[in-house]
């Protein structure tokens, strides 16, 4: 299994490379309706963090 992806300040091409790769991983075994959830999940927290790195507007 692998670690976690550590994301950059940057959040640039190569991070959201790592978390499809580390996703892909996880998602070999999990229903269609799980992936589902578990992506609007992933989702939800990458906004928070760019939200607070101020990267984005809420």
């Amino acid at each position: 299994m692998m670690n976690e992806p550590v994301i950059s300040e940057r959040f640039d091409v190569d991070d959201i490379r790592k978390i499809r790769e580390y996703n892909s991983l996880r998602h070999i075994q999990m229903t269609p309706d799980e992936i589902i959830a578990d992506t609007k999940k992933g989702a939800e927290r990458i906004k928070k963090m760019l939200l607070a790195r101020k990267c984005m507007k809420a």
